[in-house]
């Protein structure tokens, strides 16, 4: 048998964890020291038969010989505070125990709590601006309302007057000969409406009204909340103008199709004479050339 594969003992494993030069005595005292504690209590121990006891047992001091009556009390004294002092070791290695563990719990409440504040706060977000989105929409709905029933007013004025001027002016004319002019129906235009929006493009709250008079060249079927407000930045993040949102302008957003945005802007920046037209203008006409393509005769 090779050296290193001899077995460790278990009194050397108990010496080592004890300490080295524990006698024999300490260590069995320190083994049963719960049983000896309970049995004795706070009686008065006779040393001597202790003595004679180790003697039969076999148990030594540290020299190999039996304790004497001083040398077994002295031995249970310190086997007494050593115990003592390694179960104040374990109890507080297992109250550090609890108290990592609350720690960690705790730790895991504020986080979960941190979690669910966030996603409370965002679903309140979320909640406000798709009550915004919704009121938005009823604004729009009423100005769209408001500008139809104007226009359609309109229309039917203007179809109205000529016929009852044409009555005034037919006052003295004998009644076989004034001509009624009947079967005419005023002519309704019907405004279109804001395009479908999907995905992320929902979440994007729609740009402030446009205050004031429609535009030379705009189409009459093309509400005023199709116009990007007047006061509109009309530059992206890099400082260059945007097309999409000029303002005065059509927006890009109002519309489902783009070739009809690019008619849109086409006829309104006709309507305005080459001198007239501010810079953003000028360098938007060209663009919007090469967008509609040679097939476009506007």
């Amino acid at each position: 048998m090779t050296t290193h594969a001899l077995p460790v003992p278990d009194l050397m494993l108990s010496e080592m964890t004890d300490g080295w030069f524990r006698s024999a005595a300490f260590l069995w005292m320190k083994a049963n020291h719960d049983t000896l504690a309970q049995a004795l209590g706070k009686k008065r121990i006779s040393w001597e038969r202790v003595c004679d006891w180790f003697a039969q047992l076999g148990l030594t001091d540290r020299s190999g010989k039996t304790p004497t009556q001083r040398n077994a009390r002295e031995t249970w004294y310190t086997v007494r505070k050593v115990v003592a002092r390694e179960k104040a070791a374990q109890e507080a290695t297992r109250l550090e125990t609890l108290r990592l563990e609350a720690e960690r719990e705790s730790e895991k409440a504020a986080i979960q709590a941190e979690i669910r504040q966030r996603r409370e706060a965002k679903a309140l977000e979320k909640a406000a601006l798709r009550d915004k989105m919704e009121q938005v929409g009823r604004d729009v709905a009423r100005r769209v309302q408001a500008q139809t029933e104007t226009q359609t007013i309109a229309g039917v004025t203007d179809h109205e007057q000529p016929a009852s001027s044409d009555v005034a002016s037919q006052e003295n004319v004998p009644q076989e000969q004034v001509r009624v002019r009947i079967g005419e129906v005023a002519r309704v235009v019907r405004m279109r409406t804001q395009a479908p929006r999907y995905g992320r493009d929902r979440d994007i709250p729609l740009p402030p009204p446009y205050v004031g008079p429609r535009p030379a060249g705009m189409p009459e079927d093309l509400p005023l909340e199709a116009l990007m407000p007047l006061d509109a930045p009309g530059l992206d993040d890099k400082g260059m103008y945007d097309f999409k949102q000029l303002p005065g302008m059509p927006r890009r957003s109002f519309y489902d199709n783009e070739r009809q945005w690019l008619v849109d802007c086409m006829a309104m920046i006709k309507a305005i004479p080459p001198a007239e037209r501010p810079p953003a203008l000028k360098a938007m006409g060209p663009w919007l050339a090469t967008r509609l393509g040679p097939s476009y005769r506007g």
